[in-house]
């Protein structure tokens, strides 16, 4: 039965992303938000990513049970980058190894090939670029994995397959 849900939500997703304005990308993005599932791995979702403008993921720490928003940005010939963690929780900075400059927010530049992801429970996750959000619960079932990482755009090149 979870499965056949899974299923249900992949193309509902599908329909929602090939619905996605991609005004001003006529000649297609920077780059392209892959998000795929380990095993198998193959591309669940594709969001288009303006080199430069950031995205976030929110989720619920499930130690300290504290809302946290991760801020990326990808430079085009440099990589992926996670430059900014915002918590009110103190123990999440602690956690991460972080020291924030000011309450509740830590500021940093760390190179990243890939976020990887992996939740019992996708309820409280959320991407989001530019204005547009994705909840992450039915991406892949919970306690998977997920794999989110970013593949530069060619004119006119749609979402990457594997």
């Amino acid at each position: 039965m979870q499965a056949v849900i899974v299923r249900i939500v992949r193309i509902g997703l599908w329909l929602i992303l090939a619905a996605w304005p991609v005004t001003g990308w006529a000649a297609g993005p920077d780059a392209w938000l892959v998000l795929s599932g380990e095993e198998p791995e193959r591309v669940l979702a594709c969001l288009p990513l303006p080199a430069g403008t950031p995205f976030y993921l929110e989720f619920v720490n499930s130690i300290y049970l504290a809302p946290v928003r991760e801020t990326f940005v990808y430079q085009p010939g440099e990589g992926l980058f996670v430059i900014q963690v915002d918590s009110p929780s103190a123990a999440v900075f602690e956690y991460y190894g972080l020291t924030p400059e000011q309450t509740g927010t830590a500021r940093l530049r760390r190179h990243l090939g890939e976020i990887r992801l992996r939740s019992m429970d996708y309820r409280n996750h959320r991407l989001t670029v530019g204005d547009k959000g994705l909840a992450l619960k039915g991406v892949v079932a919970d306690g998977q994995m997920l794999i989110i990482r970013v593949q530069p755009g060619a004119s006119g090149e749609p979402c990457p397959q594997r």
